[in-house]
């Protein structure tokens, strides 16, 4: 009885948590918001930022060709504040040049970025794939996601 109450609770848990829109990777619904949770976004695609504000526009993606797993914008583009101490982490193009600096198991990036250099990679329309860890509204941590 205690071992099915369990499961019970476990997977109401799991279905509130895809309801609440956590995994969706889109923005986090207010109650997150309000209660200073940290959530981490799947993939999204960086499209403009703004240091001297802290104005972070970025649009969800979904993947459209499974065997290479490639990724396309999808709904709408928002905007989040980023802490003025939020970690960046680069695979590639945000600060670690032409060699990648990986996490072989992740594939998200390790070397650290300013969030200067974040600016300056996605200027002039550069989009960057990345996951973005929020707490609340505010985004604590940009880690870049490599692609070969």
């Amino acid at each position: 009885m205690t071992r099915s109450v369990r499961a019970f609770a476990a997977a109401g848990a799991m279905a509130a948590l895809l309801l609440s829109g956590a995994c969706s990777g889109g923005k986090p619904k207010a109650a997150a918001a309000d209660s200073g949770k940290v959530v981490t976004t799947q993939v999204v695609l960086l499209k403009k930022y703004d240091a001297g504000s802290g104005a972070l526009e970025y649009q969800g993606t979904q993947k459209v060709q499974e065997p290479d797993e490639a990724i396309e914008p999808t709904g709408p583009v928002r905007t989040a504040t980023v802490a003025k101490d939020a970690t960046v982490l680069s695979a590639v193009n945000i600060c670690s040049g032409e060699d990648a600096t990986v996490d072989e198991k992740t594939g998200v990036g390790v070397k650290p970025c300013t969030l200067q250099q974040l600016e300056a990679a996605i200027k002039d329309g550069a989009q960057i794939d990345a996951y973005l860890t929020m707490k609340g509204s505010t985004v604590t941590k940009v880690a870049e996601v490599y692609h070969p």
